[in-house]
């Protein structure tokens, strides 16, 4: 028999990937709670976005700027906890839901802007 040195334990002739360094981050090790980051962004961008059309017609006088500068907060607070890598996943989950809650404010907004009647 031509098989005799094959004992059957080594694989056929097939390339395989190298290993992944021993210092390379898993999953379970990259940080963070994505859902936390989702709920924290979508919070600091619902406050910022409706939050001054609200101080407006109910406080008045010039509260309607302050909740603006939670827009930026939340932003770079996104990107500062990303770069780190214990709270990766946090700063991911601020950074998308930072994107998707301008996108639902734009969208109401304009749905808002579109129902009103001028004349």
């Amino acid at each position: 028999m031509s098989e005799d040195d094959d004992d059957g334990a080594s694989p056929p002739d097939r390339s395989y990937p190298p290993p992944p360094p021993a210092d390379a981050p898993t999953a379970d090790e990259s940080g963070g709670s994505i859902v936390l980051g989702l709920v924290l962004g979508l919070v600091g961008t619902v406050l910022g976005s409706f939050g001054p059309p609200l101080l407006t017609a109910y406080a008045g006088g010039g509260w309607w700027l302050l909740p603006l500068l939670l827009l930026p907060v939340v932003l770079v607070a996104g990107i500062v906890l990303t770069v780190k890598r214990s709270t990766r996943r946090t700063g991911a989950g601020m950074l998308v839901s930072f994107a998707v809650g301008l996108v639902v404010f734009a969208g109401t907004c304009l749905y808002l802007l579109s129902q009103l009647e001028f004349g």
